[in-house]
Parts: C-alpha cells; sequence; structure tokens
C-alpha cells in the first residue's frame, strides 16, 4: 500500500464521526472557500502528514481518540463556513485535492530531509520529533 494512498480520503472521518456521506464530484470552484480557509487547510495538512508518518513507521501509531475529535473539529467547522456534509465530503475525497496535500506534505518532509515516501525511518525520526514538541502533528500520534 503506497504511504500516502488516499490519505484524504478520511474514511476514520466517515466512521468514527458519522457525520459526513458519501457524495458525487463537485466542481473545482465550488471548493475555494474551503481551500483558502487557513484553519481547515492547516488541520487537512496535518491530518494528512500524520497519516502518512502512521503508515510508514511501525513504531507510531494514531492517537483514535484525539484524531478523531480533530477531524470532527474539522469537519464542524467546514460547515459551519455554510458547506453541507456532501460538500465537505466531496472536497475531501476529491482526488485533485488529495494530490494537492500530498505534494505539500511531501514538501513538508523534504524540507525535514526526507525524500523518499518509503523511507521508515525518516518518517519515524519526524514522527518522534512532532511528538516531542507537542505539535498538532504529534498530539494525533502516539
Amino acid at each position: 500500500m503506497k504511504p500516502y494512498a488516499k490519505v484524504m480520503s478520511l474514511s476514520i472521518l466517515v466512521i468514527a464521526t458519522g457525520l459526513l456521506t458519501a457524495a458525487g464530484a463537485a466542481r473545482a470552484d465550488r471548493f475555494d472557500a474551503l481551500r483558502s480557509d487557513e484553519r481547515l487547510h492547516n488541520g487537512l495538512l496535518v491530518i494528512t502528514i500524520g497519516r502518512h508518518i502512521e503508515r510508514t513507521c511501525p513504531s507510531i501509531e494514531r492517537r483514535s481518540f484525539a484524531a478523531s475529535a480533530f477531524l470532527l473539529g474539522l469537519a464542524g467547522h467546514a460547515m459551519d463556513l455554510g458547506y453541507s456534509r456532501d460538500e465537505v465530503t466531496a472536497y475531501v475525497e476529491d482526488d485533485d485535492e488529495q494530490e494537492r496535500f500530498i505534494t505539500l506534505a511531501r514538501a513538508y518532509f523534504a524540507q525535514r530531509g526526507v525524500t523518499d515516501d518509503a523511507d521508515t525511518e525518516g518518517a519515524c525520526r519526524v514522527g518522534r520529533d512532532e511528538i516531542a514538541a507537542g505539535s498538532p502533528i504529534g498530539r494525533l500520534l502516539r
């Protein structure tokens, strides 16, 4: 399984929160407000990075309760912006949006010396650093 494969599908969000439902594809311009919202952008990037660490590093796991609460907060925030559950789901599951966040996550890892998606030690090192720093990424991991 590729470490980044469908990291933004957030099936945990659908299962853990019961908040979102499946939706059809949406036009990209409908996502402008979601894409430009700093809290949502940063939160989805945190999730993308955390999921990659979790999937790549065998000694680091997701903190399920913390991750679920974080995701619930993001979904609620998106709906507070006036988007329906279906629209939020379409945004999160949109292939172009997923690729955009994967690209951003790869840049984040590259800045930390991790240039290969399969670099287990690099992902573990970054994960341990985030956990030690108590960063938003680190708070979702153990």
